[in-house]
């Protein structure tokens, strides 16, 4: 059997329209050849979501947004969106598709929080949507006050810069010039003073370079010179305290040999210490020259006689 150009034509022809349609619907993020599980969610607000976007768990791509139909026979309007998922996944119906943004730049997905308590989903089931605020909204929400706060500033900085061009009248314009003038000289006098202290440091430096040698030798003579003293005072001091070491132990010497003559009874110390017999008579005689001393003071004529004619007294009669 042969066929016609015409017949060719035609099979081309078709051929190319069913490329097109499916190239079409895959750049528009659908797969005509593909199969798997299709679900529902309803939102108040898809928040710039849109067809082919990608639904991902955990942060893996399993899925796409296939479509997003608008209900707007009610009040408010509402947001079908559909998802088809490439591979089976079992999660119950209580699982949430919260729409969110990944970056700055990616825009808004769908990802699925997956939750296993109840009952199961079967592909066609409507799943809860929720929305997760966008960075930019929140970068908004915390900016804002930080705005308001800076439009305040603006405007109290614009109210005392304009009290102040106001307070510079004519004359404190002058006189503030006056002020600057005056604050120039001063800085270069500041900047003639630091130039002269330059060259008198430079002049300084010169004469250290010069003299570096002679410097260096008078450095080397006086650091020789205090070690010698520091080593004469160090035998000096040495020698002076080894003096004064022999005559402590000389003295600590002599002294035990007196306390050990003393404890032996010898000297006089000693026998006064350690003789009692000695002892005793001395306690005696003590008590003795106290009996006559209070005698002599009570009968004084007993032991002194005398008289202004030279007569001589009588006897005082014994008791």
């Amino acid at each position: 059997m042969r066929i016609t150009k015409e017949v060719k034509t035609g099979f081309v022809v078709i051929v190319t329209l069913i490329a097109f349609y499916a190239l079409y619907n895959f750049l528009k993020g659908k797969n005509l050849f593909s199969s798997g599980e299709t679900y529902y969610i309803k939102y108040e607000n898809v928040s710039g979501l849109t067809p082919s976007k990608s639904v991902t768990v955990n942060g893996l791509k399993i899925g796409r947004i296939e479509d997003i139909i608008i209900v707007d026979d009610k009040t408010p309007i509402s947001f079908i969106v559909s998802i088809k998922l490439d591979r089976h996944i079992d999660f119950s119906k209580e699982t949430k598709a919260e729409i969110w943004e990944p970056g700055l730049m990616s825009g808004p997905e769908i990802r699925l929080l997956l939750d296993y308590q109840g009952p199961k989903a079967e592909s066609g089931d409507t799943l809860q949507g929720t929305i997760k605020s966008a960075m930019t909204d929140m970068l908004t929400k915390e900016l804002g006050p930080t705005k308001n706060k800076l439009d305040s500033l603006l405007v109290t900085f614009n109210s005392t810069m304009g009290s102040v061009d106001k307070m510079l009248d004519e004359e404190n314009r002058q006189t503030l010039k006056q002020v600057l003038k005056n604050l120039d000289a001063t800085l270069q006098n500041i900047g003639q003073t630091s130039q002269s202290l330059t060259r008198t440091s430079d002049g300084a430096n010169k004469l250290i370079a010069d003299n570096n040698a002679q410097l260096k030798n008078t450095l080397a003579s006086a650091e020789q010179a205090m070690d010698k003293f520091a080593l004469v005072a160090d035998k000096m001091n040495n020698l002076e305290l080894e003096k004064i070491m022999a005559n402590f132990e000389e003295a600590s010497a002599k002294l035990n040999q007196t306390m050990n003559d003393i404890n032996s009874g010898k000297g006089t110390m000693g026998a006064l210490l350690n003789d009692r017999e000695l002892y005793d008579n001395l306690t005696r005689t003590s008590e003795t020259l106290d009996a006559l001393l209070l005698d002599f003071k009570e009968n004084p004529n007993r032991y002194v006689q005398f008289s202004i004619f030279g007569k001589k007294q009588a006897t005082p009669k014994e008791d």
